[in-house]
């Protein structure tokens, strides 16, 4: 999947989780894919979880990072809609 198969829905939410990624990637002094590579960010915006249970089942989405970023990414999603 890339950013150009995604809805136009789907895109803005694309688009806010890549700036919050960048934040949280500026904030820890690591590169943006350590945080999330833009597959696992496509995934999330194109079929967005409510619950941490539905992003854990997202591809690239592990326990650490659930437990890390996952509130986190619930909450810019509910934001969105």
């Amino acid at each position: 999947m890339t950013a150009a198969d995604l809805s136009a829905e789907a895109e803005p939410v694309f688009e806010k989780l890549r700036t919050w990624r960048r934040d949280v990637a500026k904030e820890q002094g690591v590169p943006a894919y350590v945080v999330f590579p833009d597959a696992t960010l496509l995934q999330i915006a194109a079929t967005p979880p409510s619950t941490l249970a539905g992003l854990a089942n997202v591809n690239g989405v592990g326990e650490t990072k659930l437990a890390r970023y996952g509130q986190q990414i619930l909450d810019l999603l509910a934001a969105e809609a």
